[in-house]
């Protein structure tokens, strides 16, 4: 009988963290595809992770700790995808991921940001390089309020202190770029 539950949990858990893997490496695949200004396939992709994300959702509730880094990956994927293509940043509702998620998400989103900052800079577009600064320091002082214990929000606050140096290093960035224009 305890074996039976057990064994019925465990294939519950080796599902949920084979979706949560998929969900992780399809992310990764749709931000670099993202950078690569590969948008039909990214959107293809971030489509095909929100069904797996929808689905995950629903089996995960006894694992829900093992999957934060899951729905983490696919709200970084999914905010960046907004600001690239839409210019906005897309609140937690329309992500479709819980609080932690998205605030973790949003945050590493900071450092796909100073990625194409640098990338604009390299491609001599100051205006697209300063739109996404505004972007970053917009994101950061909206979440730089929220501080929490780790046991609250785990990671969070190295996160805030690591989009805070990306923050200011992609600044130097731009003032680099422009004294030499000058």
């Amino acid at each position: 009988m305890i074996a039976g539950y057990l064994t019925r949990k465990q294939a519950g858990f080796d599902k949920v963290m084979a979706m949560s893997r998929d969900i992780i490496r399809d992310a990764g695949q749709t931000i670099t595809m993202m950078h690569n200004d590969d948008k039909e396939k990214a959107m293809e992709r971030l489509c095909s992770m929100a069904g797996t994300v929808g689905k995950l959702k629903k089996i995960d509730s006894e694992f829900r700790y093992h999957t934060l880094q899951a729905y983490q990956e696919y709200a970084e994927a999914y905010i960046f995808s907004e600001i690239k293509n839409r210019r906005k940043i897309p609140g937690m509702k329309s992500v479709g991921v819980g609080e932690e998620a998205y605030l973790l998400g949003l945050m590493d989103v900071e450092g796909e940001l100073k990625r194409e900052i640098l990338e604009a800079l390299r491609a001599d577009r100051l205006k697209e390089a300063e739109w996404y600064f505004d972007t970053m320091k917009r994101i950061y002082d909206i979440t730089r309020r929220l501080r929490f214990a780790e046991a609250v929000l785990g990671g969070f606050r190295k996160k805030q202190d690591t989009a805070r140096i990306q923050i200011e290093n992609a600044g130097s960035e731009i003032l680099m770029f422009k004294s030499r224009k000058s």
